[in-house]
């Protein structure tokens, strides 16, 4: 049964049976490992490229397998890419991407009354998913074409996140004053990683020239065994954006 945790409850969906994860260490170094890579690519790689290094950012969609029920959902996405210059004759680049999309917010409310204390709960959990991720990507036409398809192929790593929140009350009837009834609130609040590792990814794309240092891109991606503690957040992303080449 795949779950959500929060300091105070433990929240089920039906179609899993798995327990919650746990978190575990390993992102700082795959964050630093990549842009090592990267760096040492792009510095090796100066003199030879008729392209330099660049930026760009990209919006789009992902699908998923739904963390909380059995269906399939498609979020918004952002993504921010740093790139090398282009290698081999205009035929090759590597990029390091950081995106993520927020998964929606679910809520549970809990009321009983227990020894005549009215008991009122509010469970609140706000899902992200992130991810990082190094790519080579292969450019068939070089710079022979002004229209560029690109294919490629990458390692990535994720997190799913859940920001949750706990808002509850205990009403109850004054012992010094019958007939009178006090209630006293509280709040918690926190956050916890469900589910996290490395994943493989390929890619395909288009680049369009914009002027001298520009470019429209329109690229689709697919996730495989994008998996962790219950958690199958593997699917196809679809994005459009710009890169700024220096």
């Amino acid at each position: 049964m795949t779950c959500i945790r929060s300091a105070h409850r433990t929240w089920h969906s039906p179609n899993q049976s798995h327990a919650c994860p746990s978190t575990h260490d390993g992102a700082s170094r795959v964050l630093a490992t990549a842009a090592s890579l990267l760096l040492v690519l792009g510095g090796t790689a100066l003199c030879r490229a008729a392209s330099g290094p660049g930026i760009g950012l990209r919006v789009g969609a992902q699908t998923i397998e739904d963390p909380v029920d059995s269906d399939k959902i498609t979020r918004a996405r952002l993504d921010v890419e740093v790139f090398s210059p282009m290698l081999w004759d205009e035929h090759v680049d590597f990029a390091l991407t950081f995106g993520g999309s927020f998964l929606g917010t679910h809520s549970e409310t809990y009321t009983d009354t227990v020894d005549g204390t009215y008991i009122d709960d509010l469970y609140t959990d706000r899902l992200w998913l992130f991810d990082i991720r190094l790519a080579t990507r292969l450019y068939p036409l070089g710079d022979r074409s002004r229209i560029r398809p690109y294919l490629g192929a990458g390692l990535g790593y994720f997190w799913f996140r859940d920001n949750w929140e706990n808002e509850y009350s205990d009403t109850f009837e004054d012992p010094y004053f019958p007939g009178e009834f006090q209630t006293i609130h509280d709040h918690a609040s926190g956050n916890a990683n469900l589910a996290q590792g490395f994943f493989p990814f390929v890619l395909a794309g288009l680049s369009l020239p914009l002027g001298s240092n520009a470019e429209i891109t329109f690229e689709f991606q697919y996730d495989f065994d994008k998996k962790d503690a219950g958690y199958d957040l593997s699917g196809p992303i679809y994005l459009f954006g710009a890169r700024f080449r220096l």
